[in-house]
């Protein structure tokens, strides 16, 4: 429901130049066996199949797979298709199927998080990479404020519930992979900066965001209500 709420195609626009950038820099080679989860519209998912990489975009949202399916229809990219699926549940997905398995902003947002770790290893063939892209918590930079402010105005999550930037804390992460059976001296960890690059100004950016994020509008829409 979050997901599928607004429209984030409109924030993916300003994404597209750092998602070209950062799947270049994945060392793709032709016919390589991709999985993208939590690939949203396609962001990584299109240039990873440019590439030459075959590429199964997977994720939650209905409205987003269908999104990706046409932008890959679009620009003639045969290699490319998108199907919805759980990132904590990929049961229709064969073990040991994918040579490099990528979530970018994608699979830190699925609730179960062991079980994302443990799924991700499954379908990961011997021997092959695992690449995921987080927020960092209370960092400075623009995604981890807008999320920090958002969810000091939504209402309290369920009971229960794990917050996504704690994929961006290093030792949940060797944790969590840990328990599907990866030793802590075959994860690694790198600092980048994305970068959104809109055609306006920041508060039209913040606009967007308002209109067609959905922790975004959940957090205005329970702003408003309490005053």
């Amino acid at each position: 429901a979050l997901w599928e709420k607004g429209d984030f195609t409109r924030i993916a626009q300003s994404m597209r130049k750092s998602g070209e950038t950062l799947a270049k820099g994945l060392g793709i080679t032709k016919d390589l066996k991709v999985l993208d989860l939590g690939c949203g519209d396609g962001t990584t998912a299109l240039p990873e199949a440019k590439l030459g990489a075959n590429v199964l975009g997977v994720d939650i949202a209905s409205n987003l797979v269908e999104a990706g399916n046409k932008r890959a229809k679009e620009a003639g990219l045969t290699n490319c298709r998108f199907q919805e699926g759980d990132a904590s549940s990929l049961q229709e997905l064969k073990a040991d199927s994918f040579d490099l398995v990528v979530s970018i902003f994608g699979a830190m947002f699925a609730p179960r998080t062991f079980d994302v770790a443990n799924e991700m290893v499954r379908v990961t063939r011997p021997g092959g990479r695992i690449v995921m892209v987080k927020w960092i918590p209370n960092d400075p930079t623009l995604v981890a404020q807008i999320l920090k402010v958002s969810s000091a105005y939504s209402p309290p999550p369920p009971e229960g519930f794990i917050s996504p930037m704690t994929w961006g804390v290093e030792s949940n992460v060797i944790e969590r992979f840990s328990g599907a059976g990866i030793s802590k001296e075959n994860v690694s960890f790198a600092r980048e900066t994305f970068t959104f690059e809109f055609p306006g100004t920041p508060p039209k950016f913040v606009d967007a965001f308002r209109k067609f994020y959905g922790p975004t509008m959940n957090a205005f829409e329970a702003a408003e209500k309490n005053g």
